[in-house]
């Protein structure tokens, strides 16, 4: 750790601003990868909704409906 203080304040102003800018780009990297917690990925995903076959039913429907219709003649 010494040697690191060391070598930082060899740095000019510009390297020492890049320094801690890679610094704070570590520790956001370190944030977002805790913030990640299955738990609620699992909530997300139990949200979405389901369809059962009276819902996919009236698709079926308007699908057969539309494959009626005829073509208007020009």
């Amino acid at each position: 750790m010494d040697n690191s203080v060391l070598k930082y304040n060899l740095l000019g102003p510009f390297e020492k601003k890049e320094v801690g800018d890679f610094i704070d780009f570590l520790f956001s990297k370190k944030k977002k990868l805790s913030k990640h917690k299955p738990t609620g990925y699992k909530n997300k995903i139990l949200s979405v909704s389901t369809w059962n076959e009276t819902d996919i039913k009236v698709f079926e429907e308007n699908k057969n409906q539309f494959n009626q219709w005829q073509q208007a003649a020009w």
